[in-house]
């Protein structure tokens, strides 16, 4: 085991070197393994000497409970933890301080910058955990835990201690990265939702079956039971985890990770997490919902009184405003700029790409359990109602073609502009979807031939066969208007690329200044340049400059290429060049 473990942090040693050295940078694969082996180590014993002095405290703890994990063989472990672990820890970190002392780079490095981060939301885990479970105690009225409450106490000193050493800074800026911020930010994000979702399933729940005039069990959210009472006790038991979760989403999130600058791990975090997922959970459980009610219209209910048909709407319209919750919040927290920026292009692109995935599904359920049903052999097990294929069909169609027909048309009013039809973003998705498409086309027709040359060497051809054409044939159906179109839209801003840019002269920055980083890019973004940054030699103490300001100036520069140079205290001067 040791030795595979070693074997890994040598490999990854020597991943991480090359990715350095192709980025321009130096790196010595003896330095970087040390560094990991030190930190890992390092890492090991704070979780040790954390767990001994948590199972010491918590036979103090004890004491005052019902019961005491007080025993002789769990104190003696406990004891050894905190002695061996703990002496070797104090060890280690003096070593560790004292080389920070001589060599200041050591602190700079990404492996002591990977330690903080990974001892940090190690030491967070344990806090939400230990957390929940006391708030449990103590809002819930659940058993007393001991060793809860001190592993609480210790894994918060901890997490606190490795925060304040995370907000070090250095010559290149703090310690703790903007990625770790989010990564934890992401973790509040999602708890959040989930137990807020719990909380408020109870309550509409509760509000469901009180209105229906026959009862059924409510089973969904835990008590099988429609009461008042009931519907308390289940939100009472989600509200530690929402409590706990929302106070990591406050502060990684909204106190720090919010405030840190645009960035790509920002707009990833803000447009997948966010945006994406809230409006995808919206979309699915939206979806389910006018499924439920078309169903009951359209399909033969078999004796199913109204109360048990829709004793999943509660949850779909739970999980509903959960979605639509999460997704407006982050849709406001990107970036609104005078240009349309690659993250709203991004953002309509994606939302776009959720709508057409599930109007195409619709339009495939169509053509196969619809129209190809009718005029196909149909064998006698596949002869069924078409009640819930049409309730599917039209939810599938009326949501995802308007979240489809919402995002895109706001993508086309910006069709003939230059730096939409240049974009990555457009180009991406358009041939993501025709290429998907086609070869769906293509995937489809050759099964097609396959079952007839097949059928025919075999001499088996007969209607039993010749039914399962239908789903080939609805994917092309569904599929292959979609290519056409995608691909024509492609193919036509391509042709437009050459007329149109070679009348419109973008604008290229040469960016000195002492030190890159976020604000760089948000630059760039707001500004609606290329940027080409050169760091200068001159400067150890370096202020950013006002972002807001530097991209006006150049806004209002109708040069085709500048020269903006950035002192130490953030002042700026932008300079016009001669085209050659």
């Amino acid at each position: 085991m040791a030795d595979a473990v070693i074997f890994w942090v040598v490999v990854a040693a020597i991943v991480m070197a090359i990715v350095r050295r192709r980025s321009g940078g130096q790196a010595d694969i003896g330095t970087m393994v040390r560094r990991l082996i030190e930190y890992g180590f390092l890492l090991v014993l704070v979780g040790i000497t954390g767990f001994g002095v948590a199972g010491v405290l918590a036979q103090v703890v004890g004491e005052i409970g019902p019961d005491s994990s007080a025993g002789t063989e769990t104190t003696a472990l406990w004891l050894t933890f905190v002695l061996v672990g703990g002496a070797s820890l104090a060890g280690l970190s003096a070593w560790i301080r004292r080389r920070f002392a001589q060599d200041p780079t050591e602190e700079e490095a990404g492996g002591w910058s990977l330690y903080v981060a990974v001892a940090e939301l190690g030491a967070l885990t344990g806090v939400v955990v230990s957390s929940i479970v006391t708030l449990s105690w103590i809002i819930s009225d659940t058993e007393f835990v001991d060793y809860m409450i001190a592993h609480l106490i210790v894994w918060s000193g901890v997490w606190a201690f490795h925060w304040r050493l995370g907000c070090r800074t250095t010559r290149r800026g703090t310690v703790r990265r903007q990625i770790y911020l989010l990564i934890a930010a992401a973790a509040g994000t999602i708890g959040l939702a989930v137990s807020t979702s719990f909380v408020v399933g109870h309550l509409l729940n509760w509000a469901y079956d009180g209105s229906m005039p026959d009862y059924i069990p409510d089973y969904r959210f835990g008590p099988d039971e429609a009461s008042w009472d009931s519907a308390v006790d289940g939100a009472r038991d989600a509200t530690p985890a929402m409590l706990t979760f929302a106070a990591v989403w406050f502060w990684y999130w909204w106190r720090n990770a919010r405030s840190t600058g645009h960035s790509v791990e920002r707009h990833a975090f803000v447009l997948v997490g966010g945006v994406l997922g809230g409006l995808g959970a919206a979309v699915v459980a939206g979806t389910g919902l006018l499924f439920t009610v078309l169903l009951w219209f359209l399909a033969d209910q078999d004796g199913t009184s109204v109360t048990e048909h829709f004793d999943t709407a509660p949850v779909f319209l739970t999980i509903c405003i959960a979605g639509l919750t999460v997704w407006t919040y982050h849709r406001s927290e990107l970036p609104r700029n005078e240009h349309r920026s690659e993250v709203e292009r991004t953002y309509d692109h994606l939302a776009s790409w959720v709508g057409l995935v599930a109007a195409t599904v619709g339009a495939g359920v169509f053509i196969g359990a619809v129209v190809l049903h009718q005029i196909m052999p149909n064998p006698h097990d596949w002869d069924e109602s078409l009640g819930e294929p049409m309730s599917g069909v039209i939810t599938l169609l009326a949501v995802g073609g308007t979240v489809w027909w919402r995002n895109w048309s706001r993508i086309q009013a910006h069709a003939d502009e230059p730096a939409e039809l240049g974009s990555p973003v457009r180009r991406i998705y358009l041939l993501t979807v025709f290429g998907s498409t086609a070869l769906l086309v293509l995937g489809s027709v050759l099964v097609m031939v396959f079952m007839v040359i097949f059928g025919l060497l075999e001499k088996d051809l007969g209607a039993d066969e010749l039914a399962w054409f239908r789903i080939p044939l609805a994917i092309i159906g569904a599929t292959a208007g979609v290519a056409l179109y995608h691909g024509r839209v492609l193919r036509e801003g391509l042709r437009s690329m050459p007329t149109i840019v070679a009348d419109v002269a973008s604008t290229h920055v040469t960016l000195v200044a002492g030190l890159g980083g976020n604000w760089v890019r948000e630059f760039a973004e707001q500004a609606g340049v290329e940027v080409r940054l050169r760091l200068r030699a001159d400067i150890v103490e370096f202020v950013e400059p006002s972002v807001h300001e530097l991209s006006d100036a150049v806004r209002s520069d109708d040069a085709g290429e500048l020269l903006v140079t950035v002192a130490g205290d953030g002042t700026f001067e932008v300079v016009p060049l001669k085209k050659d």
